[in-house]
């Protein structure tokens, strides 16, 4: 899209505008009145200095300088705004790369388990916590809640387990009932132990309400448990 400027009017009257951008300020000139009054005196000053010749009455032919004048100016005005156009567009560039590669990254290498910016980290840190340690594991969970309207929402930030292993975490209610929060594999290295420091983080949900819920427990695909967490 032509960008129309109130400087193309010297260019303009010059004739140095291409085809497009001569149909846009045309367009443009047809609803801009200053613009149409700076035109008519581009022009007329453009055909005087143009019509000077070195036999006319004057004391001596108009200095070159004086005649490239308006069309040197208008040059310097159309490659500033040329310009600011080529650098914005490149500003832009960069942002739209720099969005996809943070995107790409994240897409590559999941959420920063230690982002406070994560939903896990942000519920751990204000919902109601629990949390316990399992004495014949050494996995330590800790579960945060937060009441919603279809249940409870749960986080999990689980230390201590080695892999390669596939998880879930159960909601067990009152009556004995339990679903499913969420299910994940845990690599080989492991998550909060040597090696591999970091805590695994995640959140999920359940239908059941924090008042009917009993406990959540920590276990392998198999069966195994490796912890348990009263609420």
């Amino acid at each position: 899209m032509t960008e129309v400027q109130h400087e193309d009017v010297a260019a303009y009257a010059l004739g140095l505008l291409d085809e497009g951008e001569r149909a846009a300020f045309e367009r443009h000139l047809a609803g801009c009145a200053s613009c149409a009054d700076e035109v008519g005196v581009f022009a007329e000053m453009g055909q005087l200095i143009k019509g000077v010749h070195p036999d006319d009455l004057l004391p001596s032919p108009p200095d070159p300088q004086v005649e490239s004048l308006l069309v040197r100016r208008a040059a310097a005005e159309r490659r500033r705004r040329r310009l600011h156009r080529t650098m914005t567009a490149a500003a832009a560039c960069v942002l739209i790369a720099a969005g996809v590669v943070l995107a790409v990254r994240a897409f590559a290498g999941g959420p920063d388990p230690d982002s406070v910016h994560s939903p896990a980290a942000a519920l751990l840190m204000t919902g109601r916590t629990y949390a316990a340690t399992d004495p014949a594991t050494g996995v330590t969970a800790v579960v945060g809640l937060e009441d919603k309207g279809w249940g409870t929402h749960v986080a999990l930030r689980l230390k201590g387990v080695k892999g390669p292993l596939q998880c879930r975490l159960l909601a067990v209610g009152d009556d004995g009932r339990s679903e499913v929060v969420a299910s994940w594999g845990v690599p080989g290295k492991g998550y909060g132990v040597p090696g591999a420091p970091d805590p695994l983080l995640l959140h999920g949900g359940t239908s059941l309400t924090q008042e009917h819920l009993n406990h959540f427990t920590v276990e392998t695909f198999d069966g195994r448990t490796l912890a348990t967490v009263a609420v």
